[in-house]
């Protein structure tokens, strides 16, 4: 670990809903006869060199065939507790109102609190980009590609308990991963509101953005009523300012 603050980064998979209707095309369902599920996670805390993954498969008791995710659950929400920020992309939508879903209908507690990074909101936020899904950020930014997960077959083998059919969703579950975590490190710079690394680390004169250093004068910042010296970080090329502001030998009269 190359810091005392917590990143993870992850990513899931679920399973589809299985129902009843009574056509192919834009349907309502009718009943629902299983309700989705997770199949499996991903994920790798900052620093790490290892991508681990846990499906409903690598549990004592798994029967193929048989859909249920109560023990992976209970894993993730263990890696939640140990985290001081949580990356994922699409996470707020998506991944984490799955997870806090799952934990809730099985009958957890939440995780104790931490930050949230959605990597999408992210590339929203800062840039124009012509797709923010993350294949096509990792395509834009020169950093690689999702893997190709062999179609609706492959969930099909998960739920059916095929090995092969688990082994390919692990490898495109864990990919999704490592294409998170660079993109994030792209983004990263420029995030004006990412949670105080340096904070987390108990180390105030390291960078806030990724707690690192050395940080470098970069002239001054102003506001309406006073000046603050503006920082640079070498690490991470992003942009902070000091608490404090600078003294002025005069109190601005007038502002707007």
């Amino acid at each position: 670990m190359t810091s005392s603050a917590r990143l993870l980064f992850w990513d899931c998979e679920t399973s589809p809903l299985i129902t009843y209707t009574w056509k192919i095309w834009e349907a309502n369902a009718i009943e629902v006869i299983e309700d989705w599920q997770m199949l499996c996670f991903s994920w790798r805390w900052l620093g790490e060199k290892t991508i681990h993954v846990l499906g409903q498969d690598d549990f004592k008791g798994y029967k193929p065939g048989v859909n249920n995710d109560k023990k992976l659950i209970e894993a993730l929400r263990q890696l939640f507790d140990e985290a001081d920020v949580i990356v994922a992309h699409n996470g707020n939508s998506f991944d984490q109102k799955k997870a806090q879903a799952r934990m809730m209908i099985h009958g957890l507690p939440p995780p104790s609190p931490y930050k949230q990074i959605d990597t999408k909101l992210v590339a929203k936020r800062y840039g124009a980009f012509t797709s923010n899904k993350l294949d096509d950020l990792g395509k834009d930014l020169s950093i690689g590609q999702k893997l190709e997960t062999g179609g609706f077959a492959t969930w099909k083998g998960c739920l059916a308990g095929d090995p092969k059919a688990w082994a390919k969703m692990k490898r495109y579950n864990k990919q999704d991963v490592a294409l998170l975590e660079e993109v994030y490190l792209k983004l990263r710079p420029w995030m004006s509101n990412h949670p105080a690394i340096n904070l987390l680390n108990r180390d105030m004169n390291a960078c806030p953005i990724c707690g690192k250093g050395p940080m470098t004068r970069q002239g001054t910042k102003s506001a309406k009523t006073t000046t603050y010296q503006q920082w640079k970080c070498k690490s991470c090329n992003g942009w902070s300012r000091s608490r404090a502001a600078d003294k002025v030998s005069e109190r601005v009269a007038y502002v707007n």
